[in-house]
């Protein structure tokens, strides 16, 4: 019942993505930060709803081969984010879908988004809101409010160590999400009906065009 409610969570966000960037057969697609977890629908959901599978490029660095042997005719990339082996522009559009708050700190946060927009010229990126009450990895309310050494002291104090430290875990707030793009992009934080949603979205467009 947790995967189904998070999987029509995302299929919001891939209908933002299907709506902002209305997709073509011939457009070269990424799927930024994919998931080595194939037990629900919920962690590849891009891949099974996008229509033009042999146009997807998914790229992750745990080793998640799986995915063209699942999705005939798309390919995978194992590599950091942080380290793109494809040129500038490569890419129409792309997706990067609750990554950026595990890649470390602030700065490393940074190099991540702006090798993926370098690569990409339209890119959606979501992450959990750091200013909902709960934090949404660990179920723990309000403590992730704490400055980040506070917040990983208490959740070592749990017996959550997978998620104590900052290359782990580190949340993002709208401002601090907002700051890690290059000023150079048109960089927007989509507005929900929530008036506090749960999760940032970010569409960040070459200034270009498509």
């Amino acid at each position: 019942a947790k995967h189904d409610l998070a999987f029509r969570l995302r299929r919001k966000v891939f209908d933002l993505f299907m709506r902002e960037f209305k997709p073509t057969a011939e457009s070269r697609v990424a799927d930024f930060g994919v998931s080595t977890n194939r037990n629900h629908p919920v962690h590849y959901y891009f891949e099974e709803l996008y229509p033009h599978k042999n146009r997807v490029t998914a790229l992750g660095r745990e080793g998640s081969f799986w995915y063209a042997e699942q999705f005939p005719g798309m390919s995978y990339v194992d590599c950091d984010l942080r380290s793109i082996p494809f040129p500038d522009n490569h890419f129409d559009f792309g997706l990067c879908s609750e990554v950026v708050e595990h890649a470390g700190s602030r700065e490393e946060q940074r190099r991540l988004v702006h090798e993926v927009c370098r690569t990409c010229r339209n890119v959606i990126f979501t992450t959990p809101n750091k200013s909902f009450p709960m934090e949404v990895h660990t179920f723990v309310p309000f403590f992730h409010w704490l400055p980040g050494p506070q917040f990983r002291q208490m959740l070592g104090g749990l017996g959550m160590h997978y998620f104590a430290s900052e290359e782990m875990l580190n949340p993002l707030d709208g401002q601090a999400f907002l700051s890690l793009f290059p000023r150079d992009r048109r960089n927007t934080l989509v507005k929900t009906p929530a008036k506090l949603p749960i999760k940032l979205m970010c569409v960040s467009k070459a200034r270009n065009g498509a």
